[in-house]
């Protein structure tokens, strides 16, 4: 589920994968503008979205509740625990990650919408903890990021060998790692675990799965197959990947309404 695999618009691939893995569309289509514009009836308990109808402006508040690996994850060589400093700024970073790569303008009942998703730290947000890389010997399970919440506290690890620019990459990871547990809250896990059928359940990256585009829109959520546009730090990946306009749409959806 690490983001490792970089992400277009929505060119799913049409081959029919093996069952019951199968490509399809964007489910958010099946919801008419109305119905995103108010919400749904089963909100996320940690995301608020405010409807600015005058400005077209919708404010999504994204609660976050970071934290550092327990001591028995450490004690088993998953993780390392990092410092204090370290982790003000790993969580620094996964903010400026969520923020960057969930905000965009959307087309809501025929007209542009500008989405500003902020974080907030909150003892009732999102679980996510924020690791360094733990034993070698245990390979992608102690750094291989994954968020699998609900089911499990998802983990977020800091890789400084992690291509010319690590600080980038761990912000864009950080918030495609947050973009699972939203995507499994509204279409469940076979949805958002699969890629949106570009995967396996457990991220193994399928043949079918399309390259990376070379221009335009890099989707956040999706795995390609690696070609030349995708090399961590060129050809713009850090600046062209984004939240689709349907997965943003599937959060404010799904993100409650003040009261």
């Amino acid at each position: 589920m690490a983001n490792n695999s970089r992400t277009g618009k929505n060119n799913y691939p049409g081959a029919i994968l093996p069952a019951p893995y199968r490509v399809r569309p964007q489910p958010i289509g099946a919801v008419n503008d109305e119905q995103i514009h108010n919400g749904s009836k089963r909100p996320l308990t940690y995301a608020t979205a405010n409807m600015d109808d005058e400005h077209k402006i919708i404010h999504i508040r994204l609660r976050m509740n970071y934290g550092k690996p327990s001591l028995l994850t450490c004690l088993l060589g998953l993780a390392k625990k990092p410092g204090d400093a370290q982790f003000e700024y790993y969580a620094r970073l996964a903010d400026e990650g969520i923020a960057k790569y969930w905000s965009r303008t959307i087309t809501l009942k025929g007209e542009a919408w500008d989405v500003r998703v902020r974080p907030e730290r909150s003892a009732q947000g999102m679980p996510l903890t924020l690791a360094n890389p733990g034993s070698r010997l245990l390979g992608n399970l102690s750094k291989r990021s994954r968020n699998p919440y609900p089911f499990f506290t998802g983990t977020l690890y800091y890789d400084e060998n992690d291509g010319p620019d690590p600080e980038r990459s761990y912000a864009m990871t950080a918030a495609h790692e947050v973009g699972h547990p939203l995507l499994t809250h509204a279409f469940g896990a076979i949805w958002s675990w699969g890629h949106a059928g570009t995967s396996t359940l457990l991220g193994k990256r399928y043949d079918s799965a399309p390259e990376c585009p070379a221009q335009g829109e890099i989707n956040l959520m999706l795995y390609y197959n690696r070609n030349t546009s995708c090399v961590i730090g060129s050809n713009g990946i850090f600046e062209r990947t984004i939240a689709s306009e349907d997965d943003l749409k599937t959060l404010v959806y799904i993100a409650g309404r003040p009261k």
